[in-house]
């Protein structure tokens, strides 16, 4: 028997000795075991209200403690999207979309608060970003196969994500993965990408506005957890911001 189980079952003779004393020394003192026995019997019908309010309390709160800890390990995982992935597939995508007003001022993150955050998340919300990738004919297929490069390169990454089972926990993330890779299918079936007319270029411009509106939004949003968890972290994220092509990593300030 271990040292641990030792403890237990001294602690529990303990607490017998203990219960038998102060009862048989209120039997002597008082001699009413009458009392005694109705006080005991009292408190035994309410050990399993005890027992059901405090296992409810007590399972609601660790849930709610589980929950707490694997979604600030899945906000986490969102750094190391966007460190493998997210932020230079937002370069690229925001380097030839047609409407950039809709994230102009997210290169003005530097002096936002959580209320600029929350806004523009509501924001995000209410209306998806407009994306049109405005690139002459001859340049496409430069633009999709290095698109495409990028998703292939970065496949084994997205899918261990996906993997992950507590990734079903945060939706719009989800559904910015299955966004992706759906992306990286269309293109990976497209073995000759000079072969992409103005309507099957239109297909994919559906496939990317749908990657990009969900890209911005989960960028907006990991900032803002960054700005109010780990304000140290998002230094970095604002030097490299992939919104603003003036964005240096180097401290000049």
């Amino acid at each position: 028997m271990d040292e641990h189980k030792r403890w237990k079952i001294k602690f529990s003779l303990l607490m017998v000795v203990l219960i038998i004393i102060i009862y048989g020394s209120n039997y002597l003192v008082l001699g009413d075991a009458e009392h005694i026995i109705s006080y005991i019997w009292t408190h035994l019908g309410f050990i399993p209200v005890d027992i059901l309010v405090v296992a409810f309390l007590l399972d609601e709160i660790i849930e709610r403690k589980e929950k707490e800890a694997m979604l600030e390990k899945l906000d986490m995982l969102m750094s190391t999207f966007f460190s493998e992935i997210g932020n230079d597939l937002i370069k690229q995508l925001s380097a030839v979309n047609k409407y950039k007003t809709d994230t102009e001022n997210l290169k003005l993150i530097k002096n936002w608060s959580q209320k600029d955050y929350e806004n523009k998340l509501a924001e995000l919300k209410d209306k998806s970003i407009d994306f049109r990738a405005d690139i002459a004919p001859e340049q496409r297929e430069e633009f999709l196969e290095n698109l495409r490069e990028l998703l292939v390169n970065k496949r084994e990454f997205i899918i261990n994500l996906i993997n992950n089972p507590n990734l079903l926990e945060k939706e719009e993330f989800t559904g910015l993965i299955n966004a992706i890779l759906h992306l990286d299918e269309e293109l990976e079936h497209r073995k000759d990408l000079a072969l992409v007319n103005e309507t099957d270029f239109g297909h994919l411009n559906g496939d990317m506005q749908r990657v990009y509106d969900k890209l911005v939004h989960e960028w907006v949003y990991y900032l803002k957890y960054l700005d109010k968890h780990h304000p140290y972290m998002i230094a970095l994220i604002i030097r490299t911001n992939p919104f603003d092509e003036n964005a240096d990593v180097y401290v000049k300030e």
